[in-house]
Formats: C-alpha cells, structure tokens, sequence
C-alpha cells in the first residue's frame, strides 16, 4: 500500500473511533463517585420516640421519651425555640459527613433560625406569612443542603417526613396553638441505583386547639409513624387501674385528673398534671430513662421539669438564607387535618 494511502487510512480510524467514544459518553448512565459507594455519602441519625403535650390553665406542658428506633437512635430533642416558643424535633435532625467527621445538628441550629425569621416588622395583614411560616420556611433551609447529599434510597412511605418540627406557643388574643410542620423528601434514580433527593416544603398541620366540641385534652405524636402510641386520654377514659391510683394519689392531682378526664384539661393548674404525666407516661410505656419534661409557662416562658441528661449544644450563629414565598406554598391558613 502506498504510504499516503495508509496515512489516510489511519487517521479515518482514528476519527471512528473519537467518534464512537464520544457516543458513548453520551448514552452511558451516571456512575457514582467511588467514595459514595464505599460509606462516604453522609449519615442521619434519627430522634425517635414519643411526644405529649398538654396544654393546662396556665402553661402547656410537654413531655417526650424514646422508643420506635434503631440501635443509637436519640429521643425526641424538646428545646427552647425563641421567646415564648417551644418546640420538639424527630426524624433526621443530626447530620454527619463521613470524610470529614463534620456534624450538623438541627436542634443547635433551630434558635437562631428562628430568630433569623422573626427579625422581620411585625406581620400586619392575613396575606402574609405567619411567624410559625418563617421558621418552616428557615429550617427547610437547613435541611436542603443536608438532603441533596443523599443518593441512596431511603426507605420511606411516601407521605412519610424525614423530619417533623413541632411548635407550641401562645398567640395574642387567640390563645395557646400546637402546630407541626413534615419535611418530606422526593427521590429520583438517575440510573446505577444513583438517586437525587429534594427536600419539599413543609406541610403544616395543627394540633391545638381542637375543632369544636371536641375534648381538651392530650395530644400526642410519635416518629417513626408505627411507634405504639402512649393514648393517655383512651386509658383515662378506660379507668385504667394504674392511671387511676395517680390520679387520686393527692387533692390537688385528683381535680386535675377530673378535669383531664372531662376533657377539660385547659382547666386544670400545671402543676399536678406535670406531675401525673411524670408518672403516666413511664406506665404508658415510655421509657423513664429518657423521660424529657418541659412547660411553656403563660407568664415566665420555657421551663423545664425533667431536664436531659446530655447537655445542650449552643445554637450556630449561621444565619438562614431569605428564601421568597412560592404561590402555591402551603399554608397555615389551608389547615388539614393530621394523616392517621
């Protein structure tokens, strides 16, 4: 073969097979990064357990305890959320990244969130957003970057959130309101079992007060979904003989439990049904080790009556990014009822 012919006939190969490298490149799934897939994508450790609040005549009391969860699961995190705010967290709320041993905690972070979002001119007309609103909107914030590092499946039903805030205050000239806020994820498999996660905006739903005609009593949450509930109002109202010797264990316990019992807990002083939850919950099934108890007191604000064991972290001086409203965000003012 003459020597121009040959040097031709290589450099026609040679652009076949650019070519056919190129296509390939296109079609070819996303591969995920070695350390990914050998531990380093980042870690969530779970609060789980149970919650009760009980709002009396002059504080609303909350108590929490752990159950539900895996091996080095935390209990529910009861904190001072700003003043005259308390809050609990579940689900995902400590945040770890393997390569580095950074860890985020949503329960050291949640006070300056929702200082940041308060800091705002005080809300003067129904069209904008609520107080509880801000801080939903701020803590998804905090949560976003966390949860756009996960590509792995969760396992997780699909209305199912991976973190739950709830929030319990007392509102000028309405009274005290108990609201949760679900932060649930979207998944989407780019391929080589791959997955993009997306944090949605919070769905709200409130807890306290009651419709009408309904009982003014406990009101109880739990994480994950399929933790046995506590139902301390079902075992009143069942004269339960346990809950019963309590509740008669001294005067002023006993018009406490006559009140809780009638539904009318809003009636009853603070102090015995702090007290008779201490005992109740524990027989309920929750676990005495971990029993955390706190009051929002009308006058004098966050109170605790069983403080955890660990102390707590100071809050992170970040401050969460302004985010605009969307239209069709949820609302407070579209109230649904809590899923079952």
């Amino acid at each position: 073969m003459q020597p121009s012919k040959a040097a031709s006939l290589a450099s026609s190969l040679k652009c076949l097979l650019a070519l056919a490298f190129a296509l390939f490149l296109l079609i070819a799934p996303p591969i995920a990064a070695p350390q990914e897939k050998q531990g380093g994508e980042i870690v969530a450790n779970l609060a789980t357990g149970r919650v009760v609040f009980c709002v009396t005549h002059d504080a609303i009391i909350v108590g929490a305890t752990s159950g539900g969860g895996e091996v080095g699961s935390r209990a529910p995190t009861v904190l001072p959320v700003s003043p005259g705010r308390i809050g609990v967290l579940l689900g995902a709320i400590e945040w770890t990244v393997p390569a580095t041993g950074k860890t985020t905690r949503f329960d050291a972070d949640l006070p300056s969130v929702a200082a940041n979002a308060l800091r705002g001119p005080a809300k003067k007309s129904l069209d904008q957003p609520t107080e509880i609103e801000d801080i939903g909107v701020g803590m998804l914030e905090e949560i976003r970057p966390m949860v756009e590092q996960i590509h792995h499946k969760l396992d997780l039903a699909p209305d199912e959130p991976l973190v739950e805030l709830i929030l319990a205050d007392y509102v000028e000239n309405y009274g005290p309101e108990i609201w949760t806020l679900q932060y649930r994820v979207r998944q989407e498999n780019l391929g080589s079992d791959f997955w993009q996660t997306r944090i949605l905006r919070p769905a709200y739903f409130q807890l306290y007060p009651p419709e009408k005609g309904q009982a003014h009593t406990f009101v109880e949450a739990e994480y994950p979904a399929n933790v046995p509930r506590l139902d301390l109002a079902d075992r009143i109202a069942r004269h339960d003989p346990q809950f019963e010797r309590v509740g008669n264990s001294s005067r002023e316990m006993s018009q406490a439990f006559a009140l809780i019992a009638a539904g009318n807990s809003a009636k009853a002083l603070a102090s015995p049904v702090s007290d008779f939850m201490r005992s109740a919950i524990p027989l309920a099934g929750g676990d005495n080790q971990s029993l955390v108890m706190a009051l929002l007191d009308m006058n004098r604000g966050f109170q605790w009556i069983l403080a955890p064991q660990a102390p707590q972290k100071p809050a992170s001086p970040a401050q969460a990014p302004q985010t605009p409203r969307e239209p069709d965000a949820p609302s407070l003012r579209q109230r649904g009822p809590r899923p079952q």
